[in-house]
């Protein structure tokens, strides 16, 4: 579905931090390119070819990006990533292939633009670019602290680091990857579901947490963070 500056595209755009400086024009040209897509749940793609043409800006829904590994039958998740969040910055900024694979964790809208427009719309709108680096960089310290974190710590502390790291520190409310499987988890801290059930099972025991309606509800806030320092 072809949209125009005419509707909330441009008030979302505006709200992204990817594109919150650039101005309403470029904006506006932007969402005169871009085409409103509609992903079902459980679509997956494998490898980068859908990302070779297009550059994808999520409007609301999850993505998981995730490495393969055939030969052990492995799913490593690298990030889970949801609105306001893009993919893929390598094409767009003509980066090397990379081999990751696409899996919607519900259904999906998702604003997609032309690489090649994009690409000569950068040049006229260099604050994107600013933004785009802070944006790698949030991604990159993340991916460290989650491989560090799976060389050194504990699977209760990567479990525990995992929940903290998507808990709002207003509301302390989980949010992200609550409501996912516990498959989905497990491949986020890299571990297997059964191990990932029983220490689940240990922190509900602990008094750490509550599962609701397949929602995790953290009962005690400070029994979680001295978790993760262990």
């Amino acid at each position: 579905m072809r949209l125009s500056h005419a509707n909330d595209g441009l008030n979302e755009l505006k709200a992204n931090p990817l594109f919150n400086d650039v101005s309403d024009n470029g904006l506006n040209l932007l969402l005169e390119h871009a085409v409103l897509e509609n992903w079902p749940k459980r679509f997956c793609f494998l490898g980068s070819t859908k990302t070779l043409r297009y550059f994808y800006i999520i409007r609301s829904g999850r993505l998981k990006v995730y490495f393969y590994n055939p030969e052990k039958d492995r799913k490593i998740t690298l990030f889970i990533i949801t609105k306001h969040d893009v993919f893929d910055l390598y094409h767009l900024l003509n980066w090397n292939h990379h081999d990751v694979n696409y899996e919607a964790l519900d259904d999906l809208q998702i604003y997609a633009l032309p690489l090649p427009f994009l690409q000569e719309w950068m040049r006229d709108h260099v604050a994107f670019y600013k933004n785009a680096l802070q944006y790698i960089i949030i991604k990159m310290k993340s991916l460290e602290s989650s491989v560090t974190s799976s060389n050194l710590d504990t699977t209760a502390t990567r479990l525990a680091k995992l929940l903290l790291q998507h808990t709002n520190e207003t509301t302390q409310k989980i949010e992200i990857i609550n409501g996912l499987p516990h498959k989905e988890l497990a491949q986020l801290i890299g571990t297997t579901r059964a191990v990932l059930n029983r220490n689940i099972q240990q922190f509900k025991e602990d008094g750490i947490i509550e599962i609701k309606n397949k929602q995790i509800e953290i009962t005690n806030m400070n029994l979680l963070i001295n978790k993760a320092k262990k």
